[in-house]
């Protein structure tokens, strides 16, 4: 966890780096070019079917954990449509490394699921809530090149290929103009992926394995695109006059987004250990207050405390022949975050900032169901840790402004006791859990 906080801290960092040039408030349109990176957190559902073409054994499992960072290459053209209104065309390649490793322990399965690099075509639609600052959502078609996934089964490891995943996806993100015919992007996508058979033939004897997979993925990513314009040299038309007053003083923000939880669990299995990655996600709403202080024409520091209401939940399942047999449950619920945050003001409308202080989660109660009767698998508990974040902030008028942010959080690994109060002789499971969000929120100053 240390690498990606360390890698994230680098990429805030550079971003203000880059953002200390003058903003110009010349045209959106025209073709542009691009360049950035980012960090993917996957989420691939999994049905594992063993059939005999008679009896099938079906254990699905909604949250089968990966993560991975990108490289992306964009192309893109931009119309200003009419007053703050922009529509664009896009095509964007993501040369990426997400990794997923699958478990199913059930049976004496293991597996690991590498996807290839990926394509995005689709258009975009943004509102300039200044001059400089362009909000967005984007939405189109993914294409991932042919995959692979081995399976341990038992004693027998196999391989085989998947093809190619399409799909599509659903994004939002902020632009800000930063000098010379340079911006800033900063985007938050998720992409579905249809699902996919992977067969293995005579896995046990007069038997077929179908694993079908279907990736779901969380991705934010930031790219600096140069614009080359349409060569006029009329400026942006847009009816929201530019703000000068002062950030210094409190506020307070609503909002919502979207997070994808990550749990690592580890049980105890004979004289080894069996790995069982995790993965759930969902929306929030979010609340804010907080307390900003201008120190200087370019510079802004602040402190926040959020409170995030969510439920994350995830749920797998067993079955013989169509029969229920097993299910286990659990999740995540209600983050509370306290920190503080760095910003560069690159208008005096725009602020581009870095963020970072504790969060604290709830673990919600694992049961597990077999044959009908239930369990607690392990008890509940809040868990705390620290968070790391990116974003942008743009003031629409002097008392309210619209914010933009991803957010990493990494959780404090934990010992939990297994079937808590009944005296099993099992040992406790280790969890290292880690949660991903990007938000947008309305705060007001008084």
């Amino acid at each position: 966890m240390i690498e990606k906080l360390t890698g994230l801290a680098l990429v805030a960092g550079s971003t203000l780096i880059i953002a200390a040039g003058p903003a110009s408030a010349n045209d959106w349109a025209g073709p542009y070019i691009g360049i950035g990176g980012g960090y993917d957190m996957t989420n691939t559902r999994v049905d594992t079917l063993l059939t005999d073409g008679l009896t099938n054994i079906d254990y699905k499992k909604n949250g089968q954990a990966g993560a991975g960072g990108f490289l992306t290459l964009s192309a893109g053209y931009d119309h200003a449509l009419f007053g703050p209104l922009v529509v664009g065309v896009f095509v964007d390649y993501d040369f990426s490394d997400a990794d997923t490793n699958f478990s199913n322990f059930l049976f004496s399965e293991t597996g690991h699921l590498k996807l290839g690099d990926q394509l995005s075509v689709g258009g975009r639609i943004g509102y300039l809530v200044a001059p400089t600052t362009l909000f967005f959502s984007t939405f189109g078609y993914a294409h991932s090149d042919p995959s692979d996934v081995t399976i341990n089964f038992g004693p027998s490891s196999m391989r085989a290929g998947l093809g190619s995943f399409n799909g599509y996806f659903l994004g939002s993100g902020v632009e800000t103009l930063i000098g010379n015919g340079f911006s800033l992007k900063a985007e938050y996508r998720y992409t579905s992926m249809r699902s996919e058979d992977a067969v293995f033939n005579d896995t046990v004897p007069s038997a077929t394995l179908i694993e079908t997979l279907k990736p779901q993925t969380q991705t934010v990513r930031m790219s600096l695109n140069y614009r080359f314009g349409d060569g006029k040299k009329d400026v942006v038309d847009n009816s929201i006059p530019p703000i000068t007053s002062s950030w210094t003083g409190p506020y307070l923000g609503f909002g919502a987004g979207y997070s994808v939880a990550q749990k690592q669990e580890t049980f105890p299995s004979g004289a080894s250990t069996l790995n069982n990655p995790v993965s759930n996600n969902g929306g929030f709403i979010s609340a804010t207050v907080g307390y900003d202080y201008q120190f200087s024409k370019k510079f802004v520091v602040g402190a926040l405390a959020d409170a995030d209401m969510s439920n994350l939940r995830y749920k797998d399942e067993l079955s013989f022949s169509g029969t229920p047999i097993y299910e286990s449950r659990g999740g995540f619920k209600n983050i509370l975050m306290v920190g503080g945050r760095l910003g560069y003001l690159t208008a005096p409308d725009t602020l581009l900032f870095v963020s970072g202080g504790y969060a604290n989660a709830g673990l919600e109660e694992t049961t597990i169901s077999l044959g009908g009767t239930g369990a607690i698998l392990y008890d509940a508990k809040r868990i705390s840790g620290a968070f790391i974040g990116a974003g942008l902030e743009s003031k629409i008028w002097d008392s309210l402004s619209i914010k933009a942010e991803y957010r990493y959080i990494d959780l404090a690994s934990e010992n939990l006791e297994l079937f808590p109060g009944t005296g099993s002789p099992f040992p406790s499971a280790h969890i290292d859990p880690d949660i991903q969000t990007g938000r947008i929120s309305l705060n007001w100053r008084p």
